[in-house]
């Protein structure tokens, strides 16, 4: 650094070159922010799966068992989604698989999936949640069946984070076939989580989205 005197004044110094910068230098367009802690850890991402009893029940005397967790996989959850959460940008996810088991239900015929994963920083994770809108506004169109009805995604207020959920129905031209299936999204930070809850039509609550009350209490888990 360049040193003045108040006694006698310095020649002009020849200037130095100017130091590389730093390897924790912000690159332009970065400054004051901060790199984002990527989601890797498994473990934080299973503190926002539902257990079985905290996924909402049916009607009186149903019940939920967890039958399956681990990492994503390619399966897709629900007939609009095209692919894996992973495939449009999460860094990890974790997916919890449910069966239902009243005896008055068929065995496998009512079924649940959340899956929740972690992106680089909030805005991977709303561009994924506007994918996830854009296969929901398209899905009708895509579904090869017979009979099939996609209805709007819908704004669930809820106390941390953003969510919406929506009803699908498809099957054979006969209404007592098929599936009718509740799906949720919930986005808080960089995280996202999906639900679908899954039914024939005979085991389907006829007035409310299961998935609805589901997305609720997932994003209690982010408070």
């Amino acid at each position: 650094a360049r040193e003045h005197h108040r006694a006698t004044p310095q020649p002009a110094a020849t200037p130095t070159p100017a130091a590389a910068p730093s390897r924790h230098a912000q690159p332009k367009g970065n400054r004051g922010k901060t790199a984002p802690l990527l989601p890797l850890d498994r473990a934080a991402l299973n503190t926002h799966l539902l257990a079985g009893d905290r996924l909402p029940a049916l009607y009186v005397g149903f019940t939920w068992q967890v039958v399956g967790e681990g990492p994503e996989d390619t399966a897709r959850v629900g007939a609009c989604q095209k692919t894996s959460l992973e495939s449009i940008g999460a860094v990890s996810a974790v997916r919890r698989s449910f069966a239902a088991t009243d005896a008055a239900t068929d065995a496998g015929g009512v079924t649940a999936t959340q899956v929740v994963a972690g992106f680089a920083d909030a805005k991977s994770a709303w561009r994924a949640h506007e994918v996830l809108s854009a296969w929901r506004a398209d899905c009708e169109e895509r579904l090869d069946y017979p009979r099939k009805d996609v209805g709007p995604m819908e704004t669930v207020e809820v106390t941390t984070g953003v969510a919406g959920h929506y009803v699908a129905a498809y099957g054979s031209r006969s209404p007592s076939t098929g599936r009718v299936t509740g799906f949720g999204i919930v986005r808080e930070g960089s995280y996202l989580s999906i639900v679908e809850i899954s039914t024939p039509p005979r085991d389907s609550p006829a007035r409310w989205n299961p998935a609805r009350a589901a997305v609720r209490r997932i994003s209690r888990t982010f408070a």
